[in-house]
């Protein structure tokens, strides 16, 4: 005789970037394991791959290619899914700025937002004939800028990956038909301040933050707790 199985409820959700309706379910333990084995090991790439792994397991919406997702979409329905399957409270541990002792305090999941900014845009304008559409980084590709190691050529990889299009009074060029090098050496001969328009596209796209005061059991003094990578969720 077989052993019971249970059913497995499920939610929806919606994509931060889209608006599409996302149906998934709890992860399980299987699951859960690979991920704090991950971790545990503090290995961004065992990480990254452990969470998309479990995404593409509980993500039950047809044709959705997680890998392909932008990153606070990915950031969003892994909290969303770690809700539903280990409730709404998170307990991580900060430090009271005056005694240096640690403490923990109890998240509600609930209580996260998206940040959004109102003078975020993708259309970098070069010049009057010029100019480039970019697209959102992958879970992938923003983890591997917080990295430690993280190098000059290894945000100009993460910008190029970005590019969609590049276009001229004439015509569209889509990104996907140039090597990396060949896109590379077209930010290299871009004029700085459209560099620093790029750079606005990275530092304005929407993303997942908690902000609250704590008060430190030690001092007795208000403790803000500001988490905004998705790291710090497990910290």
């Amino acid at each position: 005789m077989s052993l019971p199985t249970l059913s497995v409820p499920t939610y929806e959700t919606k994509l931060i970037s889209n608006d599409q309706t996302i149906e998934f379910r709890p992860f399980l333990v299987k699951e859960e394991k690979l991920l704090l084995m991950a971790l545990e090991g503090k290995d961004t790439n065992e990480i990254i791959k452990s969470v998309l792994n479990m995404l593409k397991s509980c993500i039950l919406t047809k044709d959705i290619n997680v890998g392909e997702l932008p990153s606070f979409d990915v950031e969003y329905l892994f909290l969303k899914i770690r809700e539903k399957s280990m409730g709404e409270t998170l307990t991580v541990v900060v430090q009271c700025p005056i005694t240096d002792k640690k403490f923990e305090v109890e998240l509600n999941l609930n209580e996260i937002k998206i940040e959004k900014t109102e003078k975020h845009k993708n259309k970098i304008q070069v010049d009057e004939n010029l100019g480039l559409i970019l697209k959102y980084p992958t879970f992938a590709l923003m983890q591997e800028t917080l990295t430690k190691d993280t190098t000059t050529s290894k945000i100009f990889n993460i910008i190029t990956s970005c590019i969609e299009t590049i276009y001229d009074k004439d015509k569209v060029y889509n990104a996907k038909d140039y090597s990396k090098k060949e896109l590379q050496e077209f930010l290299e001969n871009l004029p700085q301040n459209t560099f620093s328009k790029i750079n606005e596209f990275f530092q304005t796209f929407p993303k997942i933050t908690y902000e609250k005061e704590f008060i430190s059991p030690h001092a007795g003094t208000p403790v803000k707790v500001r988490l905004d990578t998705f790291l710090d969720f497990f910290d």
